[in-house]
């Protein structure tokens, strides 16, 4: 340690009340200048500084402002408190097993529903919601209008409709019934 480090861990000690004065105004926080000067004193006892400082007690200044924005800059990179609880009551969007048979349930009624379909009104539907395809290109591929193309889907939608309705109607009768029976 050099005797100008020395030098300023003294001045320090002694000039701490006016440093924390003034280091509380200019960070809005008095634990925080407390915390900043403790910094500067550890920094001080392993640094190696010029044999002769100008205005000491502005160094000890601008050294302790520094130590506390690499302090809040270091802070800034974890989560608070709040934050974490609010990662933690993110409910989990998994679906549950049981919610898996019920999708895969309702996926075969739907794709039982499309077998229902005229053959080019199924490939159409296909086409338009699987591949994206637009109305001018399924016109185009089916050398028809584009108004045939959408009266072919809005059939096809409301077969869809009917053929799912009913079978969660069938459905809920059946829960309703194991229901009852208990």
């Amino acid at each position: 340690m050099s005797n100008s480090a020395r030098e300023l861990m003294t001045l320090l000690a002694s000039a701490y009340p006016d440093l924390r004065r003034r280091l509380t105004g200019r960070l809005g926080s008095a634990e925080l200048a407390h915390e900043a000067l403790h910094d500067t004193y550890l920094r001080l006892q392993r640094a190696n500084i010029p044999d002769e400082v100008h205005n000491p007690q502005a160094y000890l200044m601008k050294m302790a402002l520094r130590m506390a924005s690499n302090s809040a800059r270091s802070e800034s990179k974890h989560l608070s408190a709040a934050e974490i609880e609010t990662l933690i009551d993110i409910p989990d969007e998994a679906p549950d097993p049981a919610r898996e048979v019920e999708a895969r349930s309702e996926l075969a009624a739907v794709e039982e529903a499309l077998l229902g379909l005229p053959e080019r009104r199924r490939a159409i539907f296909r086409r338009f919601w699987l591949e994206n395809a637009t109305y001018g290109e399924l016109a185009l591929e089916y050398s028809v209008s584009e108004r045939t193309i959408r009266n072919e889907l809005m059939l096809a939608n409301r077969h869809l409709h009917e053929a799912t309705e009913e079978f969660y109607v069938v459905e809920l009768q059946n829960r309703l019934s194991q229901v009852s029976i208990k």
